[in-house]
This record gives C-alpha cells, sequence and structure tokens, in this order.
C-alpha cells in the first residue's frame, strides 16, 4: 500500500511538476506575442498622432489664409473707396492747377505785360501739367484694379501707394511751376503801367 501511495504521490508530482513547467512555457510563448501586440498598438497609436498633427499642421496653414481673405473681403469696399477718393482727390487737384494756371496766363495776356522768360515757364507749366495728368490717370485706372481674389493683394496696395506717391510728386511739381508763373506774371511790368509812368 505504501508503494501504491508513493507511486500515486510520485505520479503526481510528475505532474504536478509538468504542469508548472507548462504553465511558465506557456505563459513565457504568450508573452512575445503580446510584446509584438503592444509594440504593433504603440506604432499604430504613433502614427496616428503623426497623421493628427499633420492635418493640424496644414489646417493651421489654411486657417490663416481664410481668416486673410475674410478680412480683406471684408475690408475690400473700404479699400476701393480709399483708393477711389485718392483718385478723385487727385484728379481735383489737377483740375484746380490748371484753372488757376490758365487765368493767369489770360491775366498776362489781357494786361499786355511783357515778361522775358513768359514762354519758359509757360512751356514748364505745360511739361509738368503733361506729366501730372499721366499720373493721376494712372492713380484713376489702378484704383479700379483692387480685389481679394489675386494672389497678393497687399502687392496690389502696395504697388498702388506707389503710383500715389508718384502722382503727389508730380501734382506738386506741377503746383510749382504755376506758382512760378504766377511769380513772373505779377513781377512784371504792363504796358498800360509803363506808359502812365512815361508821361
Amino acid at each position: 500500500m505504501h508503494k501504491h501511495i508513493f507511486k500515486h504521490s510520485l505520479l503526481a508530482a510528475v505532474v504536478v511538476l509538468t504542469v508548472s513547467g507548462a504553465v511558465p512555457a506557456l505563459a513565457v510563448g504568450q508573452q512575445p506575442s503580446r510584446a509584438q501586440e503592444a509594440q504593433q498598438n504603440a506604432q499604430t497609436r504613433q502614427e496616428t498622432a503623426e497623421a493628427n498633427a499633420e492635418g493640424r499642421k496644414e489646417a493651421a496653414q489654411t486657417r490663416p489664409a481664410d481668416t486673410k481673405l475674410k478680412v480683406c473681403e471684408n475690408r475690400q469696399k473700404a479699400i476701393t473707396n480709399i483708393m477711389a477718393r485718392m483718385a478723385d482727390r487727385g484728379t481735383k487737384q489737377l483740375a484746380v492747377f490748371t484753372k488757376i494756371s490758365e487765368r493767369t496766363q489770360a491775366f498776362y495776356a489781357s494786361k499786355g505785360r511783357v515778361l522775358s522768360n513768359y514762354d519758359a515757364l509757360v512751356a514748364d507749366v505745360n511739361t509738368k501739367q503733361a506729366a501730372a495728368e499721366a499720373a493721376v490717370e494712372i492713380v484713376n485706372n489702378a484704383s479700379v484694379d483692387f480685389s481679394c481674389d489675386v494672389t497678393n493683394p497687399k502687392a496690389v496696395v502696395a504697388s498702388f501707394k506707389e503710383k500715389i506717391k508718384a502722382m503727389n510728386a508730380a501734382l506738386k511739381e506741377y503746383k510749382t511751376a504755376v506758382k512760378n508763373l504766377i511769380v513772373g506774371v505779377k513781377s512784371a511790368q504792363g504796358t498800360e503801367s509803363s506808359e502812365g509812368s512815361q508821361q
């Protein structure tokens, strides 16, 4: 009986050892697959995070462009109005200077004044007037060109500002030429006054 119990005990011990040896082997066999699965999950999460970051980056790049376009569209009418006002102001200044020049020349002719450099002053006025008219025309044409649909609206505005500077410079030169004509005509002796002083 002792032998029989001993055999059963031995058999039970062998079974226990076999089972206990198989379980760690099973666990060890499963660990690499779990580790691989965890690694794959981590890699998938990283790829997803990178894709999300790339998507956010693209959205961030397009968002300012969309925002700038909306801001531009909101201000488009105001910018167009400002451009039109500047062009109109240039046209009005040109008309005022031309009117003064014509009146000065008419006064000179009616009073019979004599001025040695009168023709040179008139020629300078005419030259500066032509330059001012050309500059005003350029600004008038540019003032209707503004749109937010163009590739670079800021460049259009910057170009318009440069044209305004050129127009203002041309108008200033025209104004100076007209002033010079007025000063010359005022300083000229009239034939009537000179004849009266001689008698």
